[in-house]
């Protein structure tokens, strides 16, 4: 990817997500994108806490909720190749207790099954009502007895099944294995080795101050906010990290091939191959060991998603790019994977289309602009410009190039044909040289202020 073209994109990206932030309604979001290891793009847009007025910064820290599980994976991938557990092994070697299930086919599930979602273990458990905050997460003692009333729901391997107590059996495995607390290894292991400052398992009293505040729905004019001090528990494997933006480009990072960090190139491969096709799936999805795999156009993508009460998040990187985006939002209809393909596709379009080194300056022309009808974007491709609508996930599907013809005159070119090709936009600029207003095929537009 030019880095000189992925510039460009960034510049278009800050005021479009400013525009979404006030179109979506959201609290607040924060977008991050780092490439060859270098962070370049780290903005927040709205609230961490509705009620104090407090504006979210990059350095609030949201719960980022089932991103725990890649931790989880490097930690068991970590005792593989310490040869303190093999992945072929079943859960039984290091969870006795489990042995003692009624559903005799838990005596096959293996390690690797888990990792991969592919053992066929209940999602939440029989009574999942935490998720609610209608009652604490399950302790060990509470996990354990339910896991022991819960019959497999599909064989192992027969197919993908998401579950969260699947990988807290996998927190359970880590400690029988390391002799310590699933959060003390993850920790000592990952995250003070990365310098992760702002990252840990689970809730502490140390990270209240910092921590944005997340928000149900919208239900008619109001969101209600959730608490911030959930303990998640023995789930923590599962569901209970935290952490920043910046953390986030920082660890998975960590976990691209040659970064020499954590793992061995040759568990990152099998971490990231992507061996199990999530059922039903809206997009091109597998599973692989703790992690998701994407295609979303050339890109193939691995990351992961979580949803806490009150924020939704992903993050996706592109190995063969060095190309890392992770979109944070606070409330419980934030869209981050619709959000991330919006990144992923304004990134693509100005890296195909982007004109390097021409004469032209046509930055002057550059902003949003609307009137009661419509908004509209209009960007520098270099060489032209194009018109985008902003109010979408995914701005560039359908675009109106724009014909440079003089200081204060753009030409439509060919476009929809109910639209208005061939006709003017026309700019009238003020003192400062910012537009005061532009008359769009005849429509006057002020700008988005």
């Amino acid at each position: 990817m030019n880095s000189e073209k992925l510039s460009k994109a960034l510049l278009f990206l800050d005021p479009w997500l400013a525009y979404r932030y006030k179109a979506n309604e959201w609290p607040g979001f924060t977008v991050a994108i780092s490439h060859k290891g270098k962070t370049i793009f780290n903005n927040s847009y709205g609230y961490a806490n509705l009620e104090r007025d407090e504006k979210l910064t990059p350095n609030h820290i949201f719960r980022i909720a089932s991103h725990s599980k890649t931790f989880t994976a490097v930690a068991i991938l970590q005792l593989a190749e310490e040869n303190k557990i093999a992945l072929s092994d079943p859960l039984t070697k290091y969870l006795p207790w489990l042995s003692l299930h009624k559903d005799k086919r838990f005596q096959k599930v293996t390690i690797k099954q888990v990792l991969a979602h592919n053992a066929g273990v209940i999602r939440d458990g029989i009574d999942s009502n935490f998720w609610l905050l209608s009652k604490p997460f399950p302790t060990a003692e509470n996990f354990q007895d339910e896991i022991l009333k819960a019959d497999l729901v599909l064989s192992p391997g027969k197919k993908m099944k998401y579950s969260n107590y699947g990988f807290t059996l996998l927190g359970l495995v880590v400690e029988s294995a390391s002799g310590m607390s699933y959060n003390d290894y993850v920790i000592k292991h990952i995250v003070k080795p990365l310098g992760l400052e702002n990252t840990g398992p689970e809730y502490i009293s140390d990270i209240k101050s910092k921590l944005v505040t997340g928000y149900s729905r919208k239900d008619g004019e109001q969101r209600i906010p959730f608490p911030v001090e959930i303990d998640t528990k023995v789930m923590s494997a599962a569901t209970g990290f935290y952490s920043t933006s910046e953390d986030l480009l920082i660890y998975f990072q960590a976990l691209m091939e040659g970064s020499g960090k954590l793992l061995s190139d040759e568990s990152k491969k099998l971490m990231q191959k992507g061996d199990v096709k999530i059922p039903k799936s809206s997009t091109e999805k597998k599973y692989g060991l703790g992690v998701i795999t994407y295609q979303m156009g050339k890109h193939k993508l691995f990351g992961h998603g979580g949803g806490f009460p009150g924020q939704i998040t992903t993050t996706v990187c592109d190995p063969k790019e060095e190309l890392i985006i992770t979109v944070l939002t606070s409330c419980i209809d934030g869209s981050a994977l619709s959000f991330t393909k919006g990144i992923v596709s304004v990134l693509d379009y100005f890296e195909n289309h982007y004109k390097l080194h021409t004469k032209l300056h046509l930055e002057k022309f550059e902003g949003i602009f609307q009137n009661i009808f419509a908004v509209s974007q209009i960007t520098s491709m270099g060489n032209h410009l194009i018109c985008v609508f902003p109010n979408v996930y995914s701005p560039f599907e359908s675009t109106e190039k724009l014909k440079y013809i003089d200081t204060t005159t753009l030409k439509i070119g060919a476009t929809n044909g109910f639209y208005s090709e061939g006709e003017l936009v026309e700019y009238v600029f003020q003192e400062n040289g910012k537009a005061k207003h532009i008359n769009y095929a005849g429509f006057k537009m002020t700008p988005d202020m």
